[in-house]
């Protein structure tokens, strides 16, 4: 098969993640590997209108079945119990449901095994199969409710139960589906998936052509990467450590409700991290970073970081002679990109050892760049001097960081706005913060030393969006082993009539 040329396909080179990647997997040369998240993903998708021609009963059922030595439809109900994964599917969804009364959706049920069985422990089930030939043959054979159609094709809602088993690595759009999913099912609901996830730098061995295979799989998923992608979409992962074999690993998921979409978020989350708006603003930020050797950014908090903080106000700005302060900005484009903008920026570092590359891309840029070398919280700027004053994640150095906030106060003209990052330790996460980092916020430490100020005033109301915690977390700790801590992020106006207090 030539893929290239297969009119049934089209070309891709951007992860379910946005990250657009062209370093090819080492286990297939049809597939990239992202270096965003870790997932594999072919260059090659079929067309939304060719999926179900593909997953038919003779094509699909019968003939490719055959040819990878997989059993055939009317074999595989057979297979699924005496191997056990009946068994073991059953008593996975014990561990979270009890059969009374309970409702369950099989996306992808193919001969409905496991629907027999919840059948007869009392559920209400629905199976749902592309090809309308082969929800004919198992609507007749079984008697269940199964019907024809691409999920989220059809009327569900108020689910308990949602399993996709071999189904979530097929997806082209597995945000939708799983969007689609989360909507589908009860407060407290439970996702159980079942999909290969690559483990090991060996890949799948002998199975490697078996499971990157373009006409079946549009993503294969590490551990750390389905994490990910379901904590984005609001979904808690409870088991991610199961196999029935190899390239057959179990996945649970539990949907945890989202905050209002109205309300600013305080905590940094992966559903805002992997969107497709602030994805685009960091894609952007690091090509404009990249000519000028500034640094780029693809699995940091700082992903997260600098697009919330545009987004909050800061993107409604004209930069044109706005006088902007950023604090701690090292080889950051953020100052660099304000001022290609208009803005006129004034840098804060505490060492000069990127004083000779400023000065450079200040003269490359053609900007109204300059910067203070300053090692202490004291800056030697005049009162009320700046429209606004940002700082990302260096709260957390500043030994007194009361003294940090009151400068920043200073320093902002009456209506100006203040945009801060910073690390947070929250109680009752098992979070942790290195010696050598610094000193974090807690929620109490930030609420008295910034939102509790007069001189503040904005959006304090924010969301103390902690049920995304679990989830940020387990990506925070991916992606070096000291993040074991999460983020927080404000923008706030300097009242108008406002005089800065010590403390």
């Amino acid at each position: 098969m030539n893929i290239e040329q297969d009119p049934r396909f089209e070309r891709t080179n951007k992860c379910w993640c946005n990250w657009e990647s062209n370093s090819e997997s080492e286990f297939s040369k049809i597939y990239n590997r992202c270096e965003r998240c870790g997932t594999h993903f072919s260059k090659y998708f079929l067309k939304p209108a060719e999926i179900a021609k593909f997953y038919n009963y003779q094509q699909y059922w019968q003939d490719r079945q055959k040819s990878k030595a997989h059993p055939t439809l009317e074999e595989r109900g057979e297979v699924l119990v005496s191997d056990g994964r009946i068994q073991l599917w059953k008593e996975t969804i014990n561990r979270y449901l009890s059969d009374d009364d309970r409702t369950a959706l099989e996306i992808g049920c193919a001969e409905a095994s496991l629907l027999i069985e919840l059948e007869k422990c009392g559920w209400k089930t629905i199976g749902l199969e592309p090809d309308s030939e082969v929800a004919k043959i198992v609507r007749e054979r079984t008697g269940l409710d199964i019907r024809q159609g691409v999920f989220p094709e059809g009327d569900f809602s108020n689910l308990d139960l949602i399993v996709a088993c071999d189904v979530l690595e097929h997806i082209t759009e597995p945000h939708s589906f799983l969007e689609e999913a989360w909507k589908a099912l009860k407060p407290d609901g439970i996702l159980l998936v079942q999909l290969p996830i690559l483990e090991s730098k060996l890949g799948f061995d002998q199975m490697n052509s078996r499971v990157f295979d373009p006409e079946e799989h549009a993503y294969i998923y590490t551990r750390d990467s389905i994490a990910t992608l379901l904590g984005a979409n609001h979904f808690q992962v409870l088991e991610n450590d199961k196999a029935w074999s190899v390239a057959h690993e179990i996945v649970v998921a539990r949907k945890f409700e989202k905050n209002s979409p109205m309300e600013p978020k305080l905590l940094a989350n992966l559903s805002d991290t992997f969107s497709s708006e602030y994805t685009e603003f960091i894609d952007k930020l690091n090509k404009f970073a990249a000519p000028l050797g500034l640094r780029q950014f693809s699995n940091w908090s700082k992903i997260w970081e600098y697009p919330r903080i545009w987004y909050d106000q800061f993107c409604q700005l004209d930069f044109s002679g706005l006088k902007v302060l950023d604090i701690g900005s090292e080889q950051s484009p953020w100052p660099w990109y304000l001022a290609k903008h208009g803005a006129e920026v004034t840098i804060i570092e505490t060492a000069e050892n990127w004083t000779e590359q400023w000065a450079a891309i200040r003269e490359k840029l053609k900007v109204d760049v300059g910067w203070e070398i300053v090692n202490s919280c004291h800056l030697p700027l005049q009162d009320a001097s700046f429209d606004a004053v940002t700082s990302f994640s260096v709260i957390e150095h500043q030994m007194d960081k009361d003294q940090a906030v009151d400068e920043m106060i200073r320093v902002l003209k009456p209506d100006g706005l203040l945009g801060l990052s910073f690390d947070i330790i929250v109680d009752g996460f098992g979070m942790s913060y290195p010696d050598w980092n610094g000193r974090p916020w807690t929620l109490s430490d930030f609420e008295k030393s910034l939102l509790d100020r007069e001189e503040l005033v904005g959006r304090k109301n924010f969301t103390r969006n902690e049920k995304d915690i679990p989830s940020f977390l387990n990506w925070h700790r991916t992606t070096a082993p000291h993040h074991n801590y999460v983020c927080g992020a404000v923008v706030l106006k300097k009242a108008l009539q406002s005089s800065t207090v010590a403390r």
